[in-house]
């Protein structure tokens, strides 16, 4: 038997033994199940339950002559309504899926107060964050992120954002900042502020001696350590923990303020 023509009759949608027992009964024509049986290499029992089946689908009749059963296999043009068969399951399936889909929808908004947590390290893991940054705008409508970060670490990181002094793709989306962050040089970035659309304040190194860079986008928190040769990350995404998060950044941001009006004094 043609096997490459059984795999494709088989593709249609039959078993193996299906599809070997339709094309053996179309090559013998009227037959009786042994004949059938033998050209398919099949059990007689097996092959008796499969014409049956065939029968079933309309792929194979029967009938008696000089009182013997007899298997005739229909024209191959039959074969289509294996696929109207498949064409109907599957549009019941989408029936089901879309009856189905309210109560997994119900399941995902009980799920939206446990944090969603992952773990980086290494380079490429810390430029994955960064690279996330333009989906997490679009996906919570942020019109206003927060971060505090060394700047020394963060520029050696991502130098796209020391070139810019900024994050290109915040500034691309349009999205204000207020920013605390100290570095060896000094209060740097005051100037940028209103091109990078920014509100930043500078706190003293030897004071704040930040190893990390945080930042709070809608409900989604980066920490990142990018200190060499392991930098590392997590990433939170959690309205209650950005809420917190968002509580000490503020917190902070006061704080920072009496270096800010130091910083203008000079």
């Amino acid at each position: 038997m043609n096997e490459e023509l059984v795999k494709q009759v088989e593709d249609l949608g039959l078993s193996n033994k299906e599809a070997r027992v339709y094309l053996a009964n179309l090559m013998l024509g009227p037959s009786g199940v042994q004949q059938i049986a033998e050209a398919a290499g099949i059990k007689r029992v097996t092959t008796y339950v499969i014409l049956e089946s065939l029968v079933g689908l309309g792929l194979v009749s029967q009938t008696t002559h000089a009182k013997k059963t007899l298997f005739n296999a229909e024209d191959p043009q039959h074969l289509s309504r294996l696929l109207e068969k498949r064409e109907e399951a599957l549009k019941e399936q989408k029936q089901n899926l879309s009856e189905l889909l309210p109560d997994i929808k119900k399941l995902k908004s009980l799920s939206k107060d446990v944090p969603a947590v992952k773990f980086y390290e290494g380079a490429e893991s810390m430029m994955t964050i960064y690279k996330s940054l333009p989906l997490v705008f679009k996906k919570y409508n942020v019109k206003e992120s927060f971060g505090i970060s060394n700047l020394d670490q963060l520029y050696a990181s991502f130098p796209e954002i020391k070139d810019a002094q900024a994050n290109p793709s915040r500034v691309d989306a349009k999205v204000k900042s207020r920013f605390i962050y100290t570095t060896k040089e000094g209060p740097i970035i005051k100037e940028s502020d209103s091109v990078a659309i920014r509100e930043s304040r500078f706190v003293p190194l030897d004071k704040f001696p930040f190893n990390c860079d945080i930042g709070i986008v809608g409900d989604f928190i980066s920490v990142m350590s990018l200190e060499t040769p392991r930098p590392m990350g997590i990433t939170i995404e959690s309205a209650a923990l950005a809420k917190g998060f968002k509580a000490v950044f503020e917190l902070a941001w006061e704080g920072a303020e009496k270096y800010d009006k130091e910083n203008k004094s000079k």
